[in-house]
């Protein structure tokens, strides 16, 4: 994948996830974990191929 297809698979990523967790109060706590261990995940990739 390119960068440019990366970075939309991150912001529709994290846009999914947001619809779904935002609706529970519950669910909210573990936004912030999931959001970091995606961005991570992503930044590595980059990382990786350089």
């Amino acid at each position: 994948m390119q960068i440019a297809g990366k970075v939309l698979f991150l912001i529709l990523a994290l846009a999914g996830i947001v619809a779904v967790f935002y609706v529970s109060w519950f669910w909210r706590l573990l936004l912030i974990p999931m959001i970091v261990i995606l961005v991570v995940d992503v930044v590595g990739s980059f990382v990786r191929k350089k």
